[in-house]
């Protein structure tokens, strides 16, 4: 059952590393438009010299890119860590294969076991 989901982990953790590289490409090298996630409006801020205009829509493709590159690096760090987690659990499934095989062998027989 180890081994199951141990290969099940690892191939989720690739593919949200797939998913998120292949998304910062078509962004950054590709040139397409990121999901806009902020909106900014201008707006009008009131001084001691009058009104002051503040033109915030220039921003929104900056930050729109700030925060698609912040939501990939979590989405690729993610799929790292699941199939880390994957891999200790096929790590500890083969240890506990060779401590079973381990018992039913005799102690010379121990030392031609491969180690770990």
């Amino acid at each position: 059952m180890h081994k199951i989901m141990g290969y099940l982990l690892i191939c989720v953790g690739l593919l949200l590393i797939f998913v998120s590289l292949v998304g910062m490409y078509k962004v950054f090298v590709d040139r397409q438009p990121p999901v806009p996630v902020i909106q900014l409006t201008d707006t009008a801020v009131q001084t001691q010299y009058g009104a002051l205009k503040v033109p915030l829509q220039a921003i929104n493709p900056f930050l729109n890119l700030i925060f698609f590159g912040v939501f990939m690096f979590f989405i690729l760090f993610t799929g790292g860590k699941i199939a880390g987690i994957g891999c200790k659990l096929l790590r500890t499934e083969r240890i506990y294969e060779a401590l079973l095989c381990a018992k039913n062998i005799s102690p010379e027989q121990i030392d031609s076991l491969k180690k770990l």
